[in-house]
């Protein structure tokens, strides 16, 4: 029998894998620390990275089996995981705030009808610069900035590979943003002819 404090980190995870808590103990032992910083690091609050560190954990121990040595050390996939995780715990805290705001702030204001004006036309013509991209960049925007869905549940959900997703996502954007200041010189250029 191993001793557990002697085991090297790929025994750890097929021990958790294989559903050891034992190895599960001395894996939180050996790694909440390093776990914990980088969550800290990017929330700067002590009660929202325990509870992120926490949902860490328990993937951790119930996807040990999603663990690919030929991708990395444990150490990285770990603080992949963290900072991934504590990224869409952002993402989701900004969505729950921006919705709070928004219920209680119904008090119109005489800068604000004007910028919901800008704000919709603004958002008329990116509609119609959206319908111009390529239909897999639409989807993969769509999903992303309006679903607010992340690379991975968006390559989940289309059946491809992240990779493939990411690309998509950034060659839309970079498209976009080319139609957009295209349109804006064009523009500029009508107005002073």
């Amino acid at each position: 029998m191993i001793n557990v404090c002697c085991k090297t980190d790929e025994e750890l995870i097929e021990g958790m894998a294989n559903g050891s808590i034992e190895d599960f103990h001395t894996f939180y032992e050996r790694y909440i620390s390093f776990t914990y910083k980088i969550v800290y690091s990017l929330l700067k609050s002590r009660e929202e990275a325990a509870d992120v560190c926490h949902d860490l954990f328990l993937e951790f121990y119930t996807k040990a089996h999603s663990y690919q040595p030929e991708k990395g050390s444990v150490k990285s996939w770990i603080a992949v995981k963290a900072k991934s995780r504590t990224i869409d715990y952002i993402r989701k805290s900004k969505r729950t705030v921006l919705k709070d705001r928004i219920i209680f702030n119904r008090e119109p204001s005489f800068d604000s009808v004007e910028e919901s004006a800008v704000t919709q036309i603004e958002a008329s013509r990116l509609k119609e610069m959206m319908k111009q991209l390529p239909e897999k960049q639409q989807e993969a925007i769509f999903y992303n900035f309006f679903q607010s869905m992340t690379h991975q549940e968006i390559a989940d959900k289309l059946g491809r590979p992240l990779g493939t997703v990411k690309s998509w996502i950034r060659y839309g954007l970079q498209n976009l943003k080319r139609a957009y200041l295209n349109d804006t010189s064009n523009k500029r250029r009508g107005k002073h002819e």
